[in-house]
């Protein structure tokens, strides 16, 4: 029997294009060209407007240039600088040997950085597991209120936080947000996390429990992170404390009159530089939900979500889908906001961790 020979150059189109999609181009192009930016953007210093626009971009190549190489080891950094002093010699010069070498040393050098990439990603993936693995698994109701969580990180792991906990026959409902994204926040998480459960065994009233909170929290908190959070105890009767440390405030529609309050009391971020003011300033809100009434906590990831022109979604737009669906469950309301902020962010990238938990009176 002869055997059919098959094309070569389909055989390698094959092999580097297997597994390959369309929606993974479009990430690529979308999100992770975006990333790489972002993280070497920072150590780009702001352009001298003074200059013009020729010069500007000459400056902007070469600082960029600098950002890539410097973010190398020592020791990777000589060897690609070697393959590009390889390459020029190469190209101006009727010898291959030197192009030759210079496609080996960045080929080895981008299979040392990919060997790096994949490691960290494994750790990462244990990491989101874990993270996934705190988040709270609660019922679809907390006494006589239904309820409805959401989170979404926006990288792998992030630095919101919420909770649900029954401890001394009250429900604990809580929503949190460490300054920044990634590994580093969500370490800080855990640790609020940690801090809070065990403040509940001994401390009963919201007010304390974020003082003290505060008080463990901040002994080794780097000055560059803070913490903001809002906390909120559930009677039996159905009534609410509220305290918050700097977040945004919760949201409570009034069915009866179809009206909206905004629990907007006092209190600062923890791990700001307040001077003593914390313990000093920070409020409790007393509220008791009527049948039907709706009360919504959420972190900035949901205001502050944007589209590809920058527009935030905002806090009218949230209220106006609580309002448009408030004759529904918690769980329908939660999705309809969902749906909400993924249409008004189009196909722009998310820029911040989302979280938010809704409770419906019934």
């Amino acid at each position: 029997m002869a055997i059919q020979n098959e094309n070569p150059i389909k055989r390698i189109y094959e092999l580097y294009t297997s597994g390959m999609s369309y929606q993974e181009i479009e990430r690529l192009i979308k999100k992770e060209a975006g990333e790489v930016y972002e993280f070497f953007a920072n150590d780009i210093p702001k352009p001298d407007q003074h200059k013009n626009k020729f010069i500007r971009s000459l400056i902007f190549i070469r600082s960029l240039f600098n950002a890539f190489v410097l973010k190398l080891t020592p020791g990777r950094r000589i060897f690609y600088i070697a393959s590009l002093l390889f390459f020029a010699v190469g190209y101006s010069s009727p010898s291959y040997v030197y192009l030759l070498l210079a496609f080996v040393i960045v080929n080895l050098l981008l299979a040392f950085e990919l060997a790096d990439k994949l490691s960290a990603k494994g750790e990462l993936d244990v990491a989101r597991k874990i993270q996934s693995d705190l988040i709270p698994k609660h019922g679809t109701t907390v006494f006589n209120y239904d309820i409805a969580t959401y989170y979404e990180p926006a990288r792998e792991v992030g630095g919101d936080y919420f909770d649900v906990i029954e401890q001394n026959e009250k429900f604990y409902i809580t929503v949190g947000d460490i300054s920044g994204k990634g590994m580093a926040a969500a370490l800080y998480m855990v640790r609020v996390q940690s801090i809070l459960h065990q403040l509940l065994n001994n401390v009963l009233e919201v007010k304390e429990i974020i003082i003290d909170l505060k008080k463990y929290f901040s002994k080794n908190l780097r000055k560059e992170f803070f913490l903001t959070m809002s906390l909120a105890s559930i009677e039996k009767d159905g009534s609410i404390k509220i305290v918050r440390a700097g977040h945004l405030p919760a949201i409570w529609l009034k069915a009866d009159k179809k009206e909206f309050e905004i629990l907007n009391t006092a209190g600062l971020g923890i791990g700001l530089n307040d001077r003593g003011i914390f313990e000093k300033t920070i409020e409790t809100a007393e509220i008791k939900p009527e049948k039907n009434d709706i009360v919504f906590l959420c972190s900035d990831g949901v205001t502050e979500a944007m589209n590809l022109i920058k527009d935030q979604f905002g806090e009218e737009n949230v209220k106006r889908i609580i309002a448009n669906n408030s004759d529904k469950s918690a769980e329908d309301i939660k999705n309809a906001l969902l749906r909400a902020i993924t249409s008004f962010r189009g196909t722009a990238l998310q820029n911040d961790d989302i979280t938010f938990i809704v409770l419906k009176a019934h």
